[in-house]
């Protein structure tokens, strides 16, 4: 990934006429990219296993209350979309197994403790763009705080229409990015990602003991 983002943005930049950053560009282009691939991958598995549904509306819910708010982060992008693979899996699989006549319960859970992050973490700071403006931070809070209305909205009316799971699959991604706005939703990140390190040094003193 970061490989063809860095072709792409060497490629824009000869042939532009403005003096780009190229690794601005190539940042872009690589998180765009990221982002684009992990959707797919996450959509093509929920299709096959029949939760394709649940897991786009789990997924939109999270990532456009994400787009405002912050939240963990996964070193590599790999990480970032197993990671994303199981977890909106396993909450789509859960929208199905929970009774719509807990919807009322679940929607005071989700807004509580949203209301809560949103007063006081929103908006969490990225370590590669930290954000020092003070009303930045007001901008970015006020827009997570319209987004989440938005989301609680849809999440009633696709209940009214006795679409249950998609209500409580929109509730279920909210709830999900609440948490790792948290300091115990950044120690699971860590853990998974430490996880994966780990992993990789036991292939790559394989790939050694082979190559020896």
């Amino acid at each position: 990934m970061h490989a063809l983002a860095k072709r792409i943005a060497e490629w824009l930049v000869d042939r532009s006429d403005y003096p780009f950053n190229q690794e601005e560009i190539r940042y872009g282009i690589e998180v765009f990219l990221g982002t684009v691939f992990q959707i797919i991958i996450i959509l093509l598995v929920a299709f096959v296993i029949g939760l394709a549904k649940e897991v786009a509306f789990c997924l939109l819910s999270a990532a456009v209350y994400r787009r405002f708010s912050g939240g963990a982060h996964c070193e590599k992008y790999y990480r970032c979309t197993l990671t994303s693979l199981l977890v909106f899996n396993v909450l789509a699989y859960i929208a199905h197994l929970i009774d719509p006549a807990y919807f009322q319960l679940l929607i005071l859970i989700a807004f509580i403790t949203s209301l809560l992050a949103l007063l006081f973490l929103v908006p969490v700071d990225n370590p590669r763009n930290l954000i020092s403006n003070t009303e930045q931070r007001k901008t970015l809070k006020l827009k997570t705080s319209m987004v989440l209305m938005v989301l609680f909205g849809g999440s009633i009316g696709a209940y009214r229409l006795y679409t249950h799971q998609i209500a409580l699959a929109i509730l279920l991604g909210v709830l999900w990015q609440t948490f790792t706005l948290t300091a115990l939703g950044h120690k699971f990140i860590v853990g998974w990602d430490r996880s994966f390190a780990y992993i990789e040094t036991i292939f790559s003193k394989e790939g050694g003991i082979h190559n020896e």
